[in-house]
């Protein structure tokens, strides 16, 4: 062998080697992990100031226990083994400093307050037992302990009023088990098999029925996993109150509906046969149907959310920084999660937001579930905060938080990531605008917000807390019910307390009610409480003397006393509440944050209970109270064990004290009601169990804060919108494109418990990302080798040859990693989805009319009617055209009959509406034209469906007559021009015109009121009113004979434009002089105030979308639904279906109707019915990454409307799955196994955004994967304003120089055509009432008991419910057909709405929208009642086209085809924050359709995203629990596309409907 070989080769080798490094290393950069970016935080207060507020460490909780065990003179046993008869420490937990220290220390200058620590301690050694509270400082060296127990509660409390300790639930299991249960073995081996370790106990409480009282029910359970719902029929009543546990004693027995003196009495009943045995059978141990572990494999990964550079907040000790905000955060072992310090833009908002309590009480016909009325706090709601799970509790990538508290040990203890904070991308626009009204330009705002949540498993329930904070100012307290529902044993009239869920088990009724306490600092420490809202007032029109209008007015009062200001549940509460500072904003309101509650709570308990004192915080929706140190809770721990004296009881808190400029506090409860339904089964879902309250900033600020957020949009059509510069969500496609770093999954919640298993859960090890090499600590490693390789010369041939060899490996080694990496993109890659099902087209039964389709009709009209047709855009009123062209649905009998029966296809036909102005009889007339593609015929459906043909003056006004009226007004400006230039230096071509509606006072009117606003391009023109409005009366065919009727300026009428120059050339006109606005001053520019920063959370989808879109249809996890959209109501679904099952036929939009106040003509009169002028024709193109997600699918929409041609809007509907950072429903548990079970909740939203003139509605359709179905509207955009002069502000607030933010109210109408099991149903109410009853073991005593109230409703009169009448809370569509548990299959509506008053039923354009009247009416569904309203309406309210209230009219609705209509709405008083835009926040209303008893168990059980491990498995194992295979599953850089919009295109700046 030639022996330069060797060397030659290995030469070659090296160069490969060097080769295929640098492909490596270049593959490797493709994909660069997302980094932390160093972000600019604002000043915000220094964080070691927070430290005031700050939790204990575990090292002063030790120097407590030190110096309390070293200072007391008496022994101190460790709680965890204390008896009754024992001294201990129960808690120790921070004193927090008294506020007039603190706000010395943080705002005066002032010395920190001593550091110091509240103790309680129990005393059950000694002459008088009792609990004693001692404050211990200062800390972190203690030197000083004083008794504050009288201080606090009037004198020493009672050793009986102590919480259980863990010890003394031990002791009381072991007493059961050894003492009680030893007495009736025979009952319990051959009933239970029982063995000593296969049952559980759960307490309830209180604990008896008078002061002094310690004697509890314990109901015995299985001991499986979930065993809160297997009730074996047996409870025991114990007294434990002797201090000596060798006198307690059983008092009562029940079993299966029996009572018995004690367990011998029941074992020797048993024993002679004298029991009526139900034996149940015996679970597994995993719990069966309450198993939470996951019944379907894990499927492809669902949306996360990523930071592309980082979080964009800082947390710091106990203080963060997201934006403007900042604020102090702790955790009271009592009460759980509380925030101090709460600043916004440097200005403390809040100086305490904290959870008081949670109660729940309980119905029942067994012992314990009757007697239960459970006070949270008594257990511990921070004590019981549970660990959290990454990607299920919280998203993965947020930041977890220790927290640490020293509770019945003398040791403290850790709860390791056990509070959460995370920005959240919420999917949607926080506020936006689209314009193609005088100028064309989009401006936006994503709503990211901070959330900062815990969550606590007392006993069966979790609660998730969470406190979110928005960029607009906006803070909202929430909390979501989830976990196990708790159970009775079902026998007797159990059914008359709930609903059977399982054989044996009876989910008990319950209300729930949450207390908060919000000690607000708006401007300064001193505050009165201020309400605002609208009354309706009768006044003659000014123009128009001998006619009447009903005007909106805002009515005002401050509230100067405690019991003014203490509303009551059931009572109507003003609208607007808010805390209002003695400083005053730019336009002269007073600085104020308002109170909004979002609460389904009914009564608490009668007031008549002797326990309702305890309570009396429940009794109130909202009371404000002033601050005092000496109330600083709204209950006590103590109160739970002794209601009959509470401790503290709220209702002392008020009374009467003046409350007008002083320190005070809100205490808000919120609350539902519960009735539990099969499909709690396994886990009560979060979806609809949500309640709390937002505080938003009223004329705090001069405008809205948000409009300085760095994440702000703004681009017009003159721009290029594509480039960076412009539009930062163009950058993303560049600025996210990173691989999202998510670190390995780890979970120590089940460590240091005792029951823990062996096993320790093995840390997984990072995945070797991309780019790695990049990396390494000793540079390029291959490199290195390649120089080796080539060192020496003189290496003799044996050497070459291992070097040879090895080199080889080394080749073979590099081309498998990049093999390897090949079958890994670094690119997210989307995989094929498993068909769930195959319509195989039915669904285009439904379809919207194709452009095609369109056009046939179009041409099949032109030539089959006989008559001229001019196209609309240029059509005169005298003259015939085609108005539009929509699709028509076919009967619901044929279409049924289609996709249910196998019948035949229904012809599909479309309804085209003319406008015959050209003829002797001018009017409107409906044509239904088919069958498509090829018309071939046409009949007249007008008399059909109103009864008569529809006269010309309802028609609604078109383009081209809005350009006509234009063209009037700028004819008649012209005679103005002195005045024009002295009031706004215009010549008037500069002036924008918006229209009012309704146009007259009679049938037949079509006399309309324009409003003139200053035009500047770029901006929103409809908070520049000038003062100038004018009557134009248009209703001749002949446009020449239109004429301007009156004229508006400044609070003074005139007969035409030229008395109003006279007027002011003789100088009897008063002028306010406006200067003509720059673009980037005016007040409505949505133009950016700062430049962009970095990017906040994205959403994306590692294997691409879980849903699937076929024409017109889309699946998703169990879903079906088929979407459309209707020219003139907006979107509409059909034929939802879930799990194969048809829910809903038709769940449509049908009406929005926008009802202001002013006292200026335009604003006063103006009524808008918006469908009349087209919610789905304008439904325009959505902007990515800020309408809807980046990565939504998004489709177009064709519509004819005022042409002859078809057109289409671009990417106006968007749907995407939502990961909502939140658990559809979970449960952690400690007791008797350690498990943990969730399931994420991911939503499909079904989305479009109408820009109705200044208004954008943000219309949703959510599907979660309960099998409920979520709808709500988002109002945002610009608010419409009138020209402040007069007594404007009795009808809203100055918001500009000269512009009155008029009040208005909106209201939201929509069908819900339900099919429950087929499409016969009834209506059916639940809700719960008090009984009072003698107690059935102890007859001496009398219990208040809740009870299930059900009734079915027969007729439609009794199933119409006005809108602030009480509703029961639950109403249900039900089927004849029964579940499992023999219950009617049904489906619950629930709504979520502030409407009030719609108009006075004496208006007579009430009819017009007496929809309006009801927040829900259910009527038999009739083809001939399609909708609730008519586009005729608008322009005739006096004579309704479609009157809503004919269509109630007591028919039975019993096993029939039912709809229900639903209203939902809001009071809108805009002010200085809604400026620009009108935010999202606060503005949603909407409804839930949820499956009532319709399934036999929560049907997200089959859900391949469910997560379950146990205390003795390795979490971090990717076999064991999914979540740890997402760090590899996730492991991708999203695939963005690049920014697209064409919103802008072939488009003119005519008017589509309403401005000019």
């Amino acid at each position: 062998m030639n022996p330069k070989l060797p060397y030659v080769l290995l030469v070659g080798a090296a160069v490969i080697i060097f080769i295929l490094s640098c492909m490596l290393v270049s593959r490797g950069r493709r994909s660069p992990s997302c980094e932390s970016q160093p972000h600019i935080v604002e000043k915000m207060g220094s964080t070691s100031q927070s430290l005031v507020f700050a939790d204990l460490t575990p090292e002063e909780m030790a120097q407590v226990v030190r110096y309390l065990q070293g200072n007391l003179g008496v022994p101190l046993v460790d709680a965890s083994r204390a008896k009754p008869s024992d001294n201990c420490i129960a808690s120790v937990d921070v004193q927090v400093p008294a506020k007039a220290e603190v706000l010395r220390f943080l705002d005066g200058g002032g010395a920190r307050p001593r550091r110091e620590a509240l103790a309680v301690l129990y005393f059950g050694s000694q002459p008088d037992p009792n609990v004693t509270e001692y404050v211990v400082g200062p800390l972190p060296r203690p030197a000083y302990h004083r008794d504050v127990t009288v201080q606090k509660y009037g004198g020493k409390v009672p050793y009986h009023r102590r919480p259980m300790l863990g010890s003394e639930y031990k002791q009381v299991g072991a007493f059961l088990e050894m003492v009680a249960f030893a007495a009736a073995p025979t009952f319990l081996k051959e009933v239970f098999e029982y063995d000593g370790t296969n049952v559980a106990f759960q307490t309830t409480a209180p604990h008896g029925f008078r002061s002094g009282d310690r004697k509890s029910w314990f109901i015995v359970f299985q001991n499986v996993s979930g065993f809160f719902v297997h009730p074996v029929g047996l409870e025991v009543l114990v007294d434990h109150s002797s201090l000596d546990i060798s006198r307690w004693a059983v008092s009562r027995v029940f079993y299966n509906g029996q009572y018995y003196r004690d367990m011998v009495q029941l074992e020797s009943a048993y024993v002679q046969g004298r029991i009526s045995v139900e034996k149940v059978r015996k679970a597994p141990q995993d719990g069966d149907f309450s198993s939470m572990k996951p019944r379907a494999p894990w499927a492809a990964p669902f949306p996360l959310q990523y930071e592309p550079q980082g979080p964009r907040y800082s947390v710091r000790n106990n203080h963060v920084v997201f934006q403007a905000w900042s604020f102090a955060f702790g955790m009271s072992v009592s009460t759980g999660l509380r925030l101090f310090d709460v600043r916004h833009k440097g200005e403390r908002v809040a100086y305490e937001i904290s959870v008081q309590e949670a109660l729940s009480v309980y119905g029942s016909n067994c012992p314990g579930g009757m007697s239960t009325r459970y006070m949270d706090g008594s257990f511990g709601i921070g004590r019981y905060t549970s660990p959290l799970v990454r990607g299920v509790d919280c998203p993965y990538s947020a930041t977890y938080i220790d927290t640490h508290s020293l509770s019945e040990t003398l040791s403290p203890s850790k709860r390791k990531a056990s509070l959460c904070i995370f920005e959240q991308n919420l999917g949607s626009p926080l506020r936006r605008h689209y314009s193609n009204l005088q100028s064309l330009y989009y401006g936006g705002l994503v709503n990211s917000a901070l959330v900062v949540r815990s969550i606590a498993t007392v006993g069966n329930h979790d609660y998730v807390w969470d406190f979110i904070f928005y960029q607009n100012g906006a803070i909202e307290g929430k909390v979501q019910a989830t976990g196990y529902m708790s159970s009775s044993f079902l026998h007797g009239d159990g059914l008359r307390y709930g609903n059977r869920v399982w054989e044996h088990t009876l989910g008990t009724i319950r209300t729930h009610a949450i207390n908060y306490k919000v000690d607000l600092d708006v401007g300064g420490v001193k505050n009165s409480l201020v309400a605002h809202d609208m009354a309706f007032e009768m006044t003659r029109a000014p123009w128009s003397p001998e006619q009447q209008i009903e005007r909106p007015r805002l009515t005002k009062k401050v509230l100067d006393t405690e019991d003014q200001a203490a509303f009551r549940l059931q009572s109507k509460m003003p609208r607007y509440i808010y805390f209002a500072a003695n400083s005053k904003n730019k336009w002269g309101h007073q600085r104020g944050y308002r109170i909004q509650i979002t609460s389904f709570a009914g009564d608490h308990v009668p007031e008549a209970s002797s326990m309702e004192k305890a309570i009396s915080w429940a009794r109130y929706q909202l009371a404000v109270t002033r601050r005092k140190e000496e109330e600083p809770t709204s209950t006590s721990i103590y109160n739970q064990n002794d209601p009959w004296t509470p401790t503290v009881a709220f209702a002392n808190f008020i009374n009467n004290e003046t409350i007008t400029n002083e320190d005070l506090v809100a205490w808000i409860t919120a609350g539902f009601l519960h009735i539990p339904h099969s499909e709690d089964i396994p886990n009560t879902v979060t979806v609809g169990n949500s309640v709390g309250f937002l505080l938003r900033p009223y004329n705090y600020y001069d405008l809205d804060p948000s409009i300085y957020s760095h994440d702000g949009v703004f681009f017009t059509s003159e721009q290029d919108f594509t480039a960076c510069e412009t539009n930062p969500i163009a950058c993303l496609p560049k600025t996210a494109s990173c691989l999202p770093n998510f670190p390995p999954f780890t979970y120590d919640g089940f460590q240091n418990m005792k029951n823990k298993g062996k096993n320790k859960p093995k840390q997984t090890q990072p995945l070797l990302s991309a780019g790695r090499w990049e990396d390494s600590a000793a540079g390029n490693p291959p490199c290195q080798i390649a120089g080796a390789l080539s060192a020496s010369a003189d290496m003799n041939v044996k050497t070459a040859l291992i070097l040879l060899i090895l080199a080889l490996a080394t080749i073979f080694a590099l081309v498998c990693v990049l093999l390897t990496r090949g079958r890994a993109p670094s690119t997210c890659q989307h995989r094929p989805l498993e068909q769930e099902d195959s319509d195989d087209g039915q669904s285009l039964v439904f379809a919207d009319l194709t452009p095609e389709e369109m056009a046939q009709v179009v041409r099949y009209l032109q030539g089959n009617l006989g008559v001229p047709l001019v196209d609309a855009s240029r059509a005169k009123p005298s003259d015939n055209c085609i108005a539009s062209v929509d699709v028509q649905v076919p009967a619901k009998a044929e279409v049924l009959r289609f996709l249910d029966g196998g019948g035949a296809r229904p012809r599909r036909e479309a309804l085209a509406v003319l406008y015959f102005g050209n003829q002797t009889d001018p009017n409107v007339t409906e044509y239904v034209v088919g069958p498509l593609p090829r018309p071939a015929y046409h009949r007249d459906v007008t008399v059909q469906k109103y009864g008569g043909k529809v006269p010309y003056h309802r028609r609604p006004v078109t383009g081209k007559e809005y350009m006509d009226i234009n063209t009037l007004i700028q004819r008649e400006l012209r005679k103005a021009p002195r005045f024009l230039a002295a009031c706004c230096e215009s010549d008037g071509t500069d002036l924008a015109i918006l229209t009012t509606a309704p146009r007259g006072f009679k049938s037949g009117d079509r006399t309309t009121w324009f409003v003139l606003f200053h035009g500047v391009a770029g901006t929103g023109y409809y908070l520049s009113p000038v003062g100038l409005e004018v009557l134009v009366e248009h209703g001749d065919l002949h446009v020449s004979r239109w004429r301007l009727r009156q004229v508006f300026y400044n609070g003074q009428y005139f007969a035409s434009t030229g008395d109003l120059e006279d007027a002011f050339v003789a100088n009897l006109l008063e002028v306010v002089r406006i200067e003509k606005p720059r673009a980037e001053a005016v007040l409505g520019s949505m133009r950016l105030r700062h430049q962009p920063g970095s990017p906040g959370p994205l959403q994306y989808e590692p294997q691409g979308p879980r849903y699937s879109i076929r024409d017109n249809r889309v699946t998703f996890q169990g879903w079906s639904i088929t979407f459309g959209m209707n020219l003139n109501s907006g979107p509409r679904l059909f034929d939802i279906r879930y799990r194969g099952e048809r829910i809903v036929y038709e769940l449509s939009l049908q009406e929005a109707l926008a009802l202001y106040g002013s006292n200026c003509p335009g604003g006063m009169s103006t009524r808008y019915l918006d469908g009349s002028f087209g919610i789905g024709r304008f439904s325009y193109e959505l902007v990515r990454g800020l309408d809807c997600p980046y990565t939504a699918t998004y489709v177009d929409w064709h519509y004819l409307a005022e042409s002859e041609t078809p057109k289409t809007n671009q990417n106006s509907l968007c749907i995407f799955e939502h990961d909502a950072a939140l658990p559809l429903r979970r449960h952690f548990s400690d007791s008797h196994s350690l498990y943990y079970g969730g399931l994420r909740k991911n939503t499909l939203v079904i989305r479009t955004v109408s820009t109705l003139i200044n208004y954008d509605y943000i219309w949703d359709f959510m599907f979660h994967g309960s099998g409920a179905v979520e709808v709500r509207v988002h109002a945002t955009g610009y608010i419409s304003s009138s020209f402040l002069h007069g007594r404007g502000t009795n009808y809203g607030n100055r918001v500009g120089p000269h512009t009155l933010g008029t009040m208005h109210l909106h209201h939201i109408h929509y069908k819900v055509d339900l099919d429950v099991d087929g499409q016969l149903n009834s209506l059916e109410t639940q809700d719960m009432e008090y009984e009072l009853v003698k107690d059935p073991w102890s007859m001496q005593n009398t219990i208040e008991r809740p009870y299930l109230r059900r009734e079915r409703l027969e007729r439609e009169d009794e199933a119409a419910f006005p809108l602030n009448a009480p509703m029961p809370r639950y109403v249900s569509f039900a089927s004849p057909k029964p579940n499992k548990w023999g219950h009617p299959r049904s489906y619950r509506i629930q709504i979520s709405s502030f409407a009030g008053e719609h108009l006075p039923a004496s208006s007579p354009m009430e009819r017009s929208i007496s929809w309006g009247r009801y927040q829900l009416a259910v009527t038999r569904r009739k083809e001939e009642e399609p909708t609730s309203s008519s586009i005729y309406n608008q322009n005739d309210p006096w004579t309704p086209t479609v009157a809503f209230a004919d269509f109630i009219d007591n028919e039975t609705i019993t096993s029939e085809d039912l709809v229900a209509w639903i209203s939902v709405g809001f009071l809108h008083v805009p002010h200085a924050e809604d400026v620009p835009n009108t935010v999202t926040v606060g503005n949603g209303v909407g409804f839930f359709l949820r499956p009532y008893n319709y399934f036999n168990e929560d049907p997200s059980v089959d859900s391949p995203d469910s997560v379950y491990f146990s205390g003795e498995e390795d979490a971090g194992a990717c076999g064991a629990n999914p979540l740890a295979c997402l760090p590899p599953a996730a492991a991708c850089a999203p695939h963005l596309p690049p920014f697209r919009y064409g919103g802008f295109l072939n488009l003119s700046l005519a008017p589509p409907a309403g401005g000019l």
